[in-house]
Order: structure tokens, then sequence, then C-alpha cells
């Protein structure tokens, strides 16, 4: 449902990696009639420091079964729960290529994604590792592209693929905006919003109030972050519900109200959008990092209204 509403900016997992089209192509090193057989016990050698853009030396013979996850070095930061937002400086390799297919260290930035929305090699191989930890990842096809590959990246259906991941931050299923953000009182605001300040939140919509006719944005607490702005990613804890009550998603875990022990949802953690693709959340522009927001908007294909209380906890 809320996903829908900020497609156009999160991130794709049938793209070659996952925030942007491939910026080269790798190189084709491998037999693409089939599999390389049999498989290999060793992984690549990944030189470089945390941060730099890693050197590849390749074993004899083929990648090893399955996924395959080396922790180069360890971070002292949090650790990374199950469907986070991330934010991570990444070079990814067809194995045995001297190629990457793509390189957030050749473009200079970080990116930032959300393990729910990537390949399986990346959503079951990152959680665990902590911040400031350098990753390698070998990943077989059917936790990456599948049989029918990435042709624009030049990953064939039977290829393997490997990254470095360098975990820059990441922003957990339980997290929330600032304990201590400033609150901001709006006569305005159509719905209630539950819960502290920190802490997970979710929202009513009194059965007396008029259903939004345009989208809106009413400041609840003001973050101390920098304002985000169109054209980022911007990771956002959140709760939704239809005007009529008819739903109540949550990216929380445990959402508002749940237990401690509360079964994650499908949609638990942080959505990663972009701003500036005519989704709901181009109305976070300005917006400081660690704020607390509701946003509004119309009913519209025979849904009714929504409100949605929303949590800004970084961008990128």
């Amino acid at each position: 449902m809320l996903l829908a509403l900020a497609a156009c900016g999160s991130e794709d997992a049938g793209s070659a990696d996952p925030t942007t089209e491939p910026t080269a192509a790798a190189e084709d090193t491998t037999d693409r009639a089939g599999a390389c057989e049999p498989a290999g016990d060793a992984l690549p050698e990944a030189d470089g420091d945390f941060g730099d853009a890693p050197t590849f030396t390749w074993p004899d013979g083929c990648a090893p079964e399955g996924l395959q996850v080396e922790v180069l070095s360890e971070g002292d930061g949090t650790e990374v729960g199950l469907g986070a937002a991330v934010v991570a400086n990444y070079a990814g390799y067809v194995w045995g290529s001297d190629t990457p297919f793509d390189s957030s260290y050749e473009r200079g930035n970080p990116s930032l994604f959300s393990l729910n929305q990537v390949v399986q090699g990346w959503s079951t191989g990152i959680p665990g590792a902590t911040v400031g930890s350098r990753l390698l990842l070998s990943i077989p096809p059917d936790l990456g592209y599948g049989e029918a590959g990435n042709e624009g990246a030049g990953i064939a259906g039977t290829d393997t693929i490997v990254f470095v991941v360098d975990v820059v931050d990441t922003f957990n299923a339980d997290m929330a905006g600032e304990a201590d953000a400033a609150a901001v009182a709006d006569d305005a605001l159509p719905v209630t919003v539950e819960g502290e300040l920190g802490e997970a939140a979710g929202l009513t919509v009194p059965s007396d109030a008029e259903s939004p006719t345009e989208p809106a944005a009413y400041r609840v607490a003001d973050g101390t972050g920098d304002p985000v702005a169109m054209g980022q990613f911007v990771a956002v804890a959140y709760t939704v519900t239809y005007w009529d009550g008819s739903s109540n998603e949550t990216s929380w875990s445990p959402g508002y109200g749940e237990p401690a022990d509360a079964e994650p949802g499908p949609a638990s953690g942080p959505l990663v959008a972009m701003l500036g693709q005519g989704t709901i959340f181009d109305l976070l522009d300005g917006v400081p990092v660690g704020s607390r927001v509701v946003l509004v908007a119309p009913g519209s294909d025979g849904e009714p209204a929504l409100a949605v209380v929303a949590d800004v906890l970084g961008a990128v």
C-alpha cells in the first residue's frame, strides 16, 4: 500500500544494484552456456581499507556454492537488523571480472537502500554486521538476479556476483526520530498521533475529521538534523491508516501498542524514498532529520484518504 506511493524513490531489486542503474558493463569472463562447475572452495581476496574502492584477486576455479559472507574488517557500531535501511559504499563484480558492474566508490557517495527491496543475497547477508564493517559477499544466481540475470549490467543467469560492502550507517525497524525533538503545536492537525517521541507511533482519524482534498504536511516535532532536500534518498519510519480506519500498516517492529516480542510485520523496516519523484514523501522537503511529521493525502482510485505519521531517520 504505502510502498506503492514511494515506488519511484524506492530501491529496485530488479536493477543491477540496490540504488542505481549500472555504471559500466561487466567484463565477460565466464562460459555463458552454463554454470561454472565444480564449485570452488575459495573466495577472492579484496584489498583496501574501509571507505576505499577494493582491488580483487580471484582464486583459480569456480565460485563456492551458496551465499558466502566474510567480514573483512569489523566495525564497532550498531548492528544491522532485518529489514533495515542501510547507508553503504559498495562495489559489485561478476565472479572473475576485473571491472565492476557498479560502484558507489566511483560515484563518490554512499547509497541508502532498504534491505526489504534488494536482492536476497543482500537482505540475508548484511543483517548482523555492525556499522563500520567491511563485508565480502559472494551471491549465487538464485539469491541474486535469477535465471534472467541482468543484461544491462552484463550479468548472466549463471553468474555468481561478488560485492564488497562498507556499512556506513543503519536505521533499524525499532528506531524512531529524536526523543528530545522540539514539539510543535499545530491546531490544524486533523488526526491524533499516539506514542512518545523517540518510540514507535500510531495515529487515529477522528470520526468527525474532514477528509483532505489535497496533500499536506503537519509538523509534530522538529529534530536537530539537517533538513532533507529534493533529490535525496530519505529513510522514514512510519505508521499509515486510511481515513476510514481500515488499515494500520507500520514499519516499526514492534509497532505502537504491540508487545516487545511481537512478530515483525511484512513491512517492518524503514521505507526509503527519493524526494522529487511525485510521491507523498515529497512533502518532507525541508524537514530536519530526527523530526516527526504527519502527511495526509486525498483518496484516489476508489480508496479513501490516508494519513501517515512519519519519523525522518536519515538522508543521503
